[in-house]
């Protein structure tokens, strides 16, 4: 087997090499966190939070509204009892309960203010719970994917490279060098096929001599970029 025959078998696997390492660093990038999880997350934390305070709220006013009533009954007692006899007592006494009355009712107005706005938390945390249950399954289930073909990854990249060494072993030490120096200069690819006359690696037209002595047993650079002309 010629050299460039031997060398066109390593860039292959090299080349698939440089995908599976491609792809691998794709798939660490994908495992992140997704930023729709993070924001389900967060608008179910205040969705809570927000229950949480007007629940709060409610059981503060609830309380108000037991503890102005029992200030009513005892003044309604007072003012039914028929100890007061003053007539001027009596009207003070009344217009006390009226006014206590009227807070009573303003009381239960911010009750039930409480009450609707703990009922429209509630929906609201149930709509963002759905939501990130959602994204958590839906996270989930690509996250599985990802970790499939990590793995996958990662058992064919070591094949590669057991087919690699043996490929490497063919070669000279010099030939080696001049190869991994031409796979950095050209982004991994140092051995170009020869395509109807033209460079695989950088598309240049090749004079025909060229192209004839690539199919001998020489390493022909490509005139204009330099790979391994393989024909």
């Amino acid at each position: 087997m010629r050299i460039i025959d031997q060398l066109a078998v390593l860039q292959a696997i090299d080349s698939e090499l440089d995908v599976a390492r491609r792809r691998y660093a794709e798939i660490q990038t994908e495992l992140r966190e997704p930023e729709s999880l993070k924001q389900a997350r967060v608008a179910r934390d205040k969705a809570a939070a927000y229950v949480s305070e007007w629940r709060k709220i409610r059981q503060t006013r609830e309380a108000a509204v037991v503890e102005q009533r029992q200030r009513i009954r005892e003044q309604e007692k007072i003012l039914y009892g028929g100890r007061i006899k003053d007539p001027r007592e009596q009207i003070a006494l009344q217009n006390n309960v009226e006014a206590l009355k009227r807070h009573l009712s303003k009381l239960e107005d911010e009750v039930l203010e409480a009450m609707l706005a703990l009922e429209e938390g509630e929906d609201a945390l149930k709509t963002a719970e759905a939501a990130l249950t959602k994204e958590e399954n839906a996270w989930m289930e690509k996250k599985s994917a990802l970790e499939r073909e990590r793995q996958d990854l990662i058992g064919r990249a070591r094949m590669l490279k057991g087919r690699r060494d043996a490929e490497a072993a063919k070669l000279s030490d010099n030939v080696l060098q001049q190869y991994e120096t031409l796979r950095k200069r050209h982004s991994g690819l140092a051995v170009a096929k020869i395509r109807h006359a033209h460079c695989g690696g950088c598309g240049a037209s090749l004079p025909t001599a060229t192209v004839q002595r690539a199919h001998g047993d020489e390493l022909i650079p490509c005139p204009v970029c330099g790979r391994w002309l393989h024909g």
